[in-house]
């Protein structure tokens, strides 16, 4: 099994599409896709600003916002087994389906990470490629090439967040950063991940 997950910034864009049509073209491998909060985790940056709450709570907001951001995917493709835990995911994790994981604050504090912006869905994502012991893709919409190992240029311009930066290193897994537009290498870099 390979965890994708797919950069909130990719929201509006077609790649989510071109995304899951390679996801579904690659059978030889099951994919468990997580979504970032998108726009919903932008509004909840600024309206914390204004209204002045807590890291808790903007965290659980943020968390809400990726589970909104699921559901605009499953409301649009019903192919998918969403799996809501990773004891869920444990039992169908030998199957060859397409796994959507529909975050919740209870199943993210299990994983014992920061209730704070520190962590994002970069590093739920990380936690749960880990939990699972399973190759972690990132898709973000920053240009560049594909990446088989994380360097600082990715660390030091915050394209993932503070928590991965500090914590990915700590993973067994095999982690890859990849652009947006580069959705036709799915098959060469599940290929890689198990070489």
């Amino acid at each position: 099994m390979v965890v994708i997950k797919v950069g909130g910034s990719l929201q509006s864009t077609d790649y989510i599409k071109k995304w899951i049509n390679a996801i579904k073209l690659n059978r030889d491998t099951s994919f468990l896709i997580i979504f970032g909060g998108g726009s919903y985790a932008n509004s909840i940056r600024l309206e914390q600003k204004i209204k002045k709450y807590d890291d808790l709570k903007a965290h659980k907001l943020a968390i809400k916002g990726m589970a909104y951001f699921t559901q605009d995917i499953l409301d649009e493709y019903n192919d998918f087994t969403v799996i809501n835990s990773v004891r869920n995911l444990q039992k169908n994790y030998k199957s060859r389906k397409l796994l959507i994981w529909m975050p919740s604050h209870e199943e993210v504090c299990n994983f014992n990470l920061p209730n704070n912006w520190d962590v994002t869905s970069d590093s739920i994502a990380l936690a749960i490629s880990k939990s699972i012991n399973s190759p972690l893709l990132v898709i973000k919409s920053v240009r560049f090439n594909c990446k088989k190992y994380l360097n600082n240029f990715f660390l030091k311009d915050n394209i993932l967040d503070k928590y991965f930066s500090k914590n990915y290193k700590y993973s067994p897994q095999k982690i890859s950063l990849v652009s947006r537009d580069k959705h036709y290498k799915l098959r060469e870099i599940c290929k890689d991940f198990f070489d």
